[in-house]
């Protein structure tokens, strides 16, 4: 039977990367006593696996990952003990049995974002003009790839493809960003991508966070 549990990872983890998160969780299913399955073969490894990967310095509070068990186990217990093992970083938010036997990407249609930003002598009306933009009309932006011979190239997309909602709201000393972002295979758009092209668009920001809020279905529910 499989698990799949929500969790956070915040604070100073929100710089381990994506495999050190993948260990980190099978040690703390160990600690807690778990009956996790294992694959068989000469070199048994636990059977989890995990969301769309997480960019280094985004915190998140809605990670996902699925854990194949050899106990029907409580979701609540599972909760309860996973946490009496975990640092206050990462707490498992909730788990549950679900009927959708999908792969947790192959789930996540869109990926809800809160970008902080802070910038020095801001005009909100233009601002608002170009997020309004970027939503709507789009604008072209670039990134580096590797083909099939494991070569740079640069690759250009438009804003709009990747984005089904997107706005921005004047906060004390901040502006606060609200973005749902849709995941596609070739590709998505990524926060960081959305801060760089309102800097190359003549903004001076002095400092942003990013918090990844939740992963969405299709139908823009939460997965868990």
């Amino acid at each position: 039977m499989s698990l799949t549990v929500k969790y956070t990872k915040t604070g100073n983890l929100k710089y381990i990367s994506h495999l050190d998160v993948l260990r980190f969780v099978q040690r703390a299913v160990k600690r807690a006593g778990i009956n996790a399955k294992y694959s068989e073969g000469f070199n048994p490894h636990m059977k989890t696996s995990f969301g769309f990967p997480l960019s280094l310095g985004t915190e998140s509070i809605g990670e996902y990952f699925d854990i194949d068990l050899n106990e029907d186990i409580n979701p609540d217990v599972f909760v309860s003990r996973m946490n009496a093992v975990l640092p206050k970083e990462m707490q498992v938010l909730k788990a549950a049995y679900l009927e959708d036997s999908r792969s947790l990407m192959a789930k996540s249609s869109y990926t809800e974002y809160l970008l902080n930003i802070e910038f020095v002598n801001l005009d909100f009306n233009k601002l608002s003009e170009l997020i309004k933009e970027i939503a709507e009309t789009g604008i072209v932006f670039t990134r580096q790839k590797k083909n099939k011979k494991n070569k740079s190239v640069t690759k250009e997309y438009n804003t709009k493809d990747f984005i089904s909602y997107l706005n921005a709201v004047e906060k004390p000393e901040k502006v606060v960003i609200e973005a749902t972002l849709i995941n596609v295979e070739t590709g998505s758009m990524k926060p960081s991508d959305l801060i760089k092209i309102i800097s190359d668009n003549g903004f001076s920001i002095e400092y942003f966070t990013i918090l990844k809020v939740e992963a969405l279905d299709e139908n823009k529910k939460p997965i868990l």
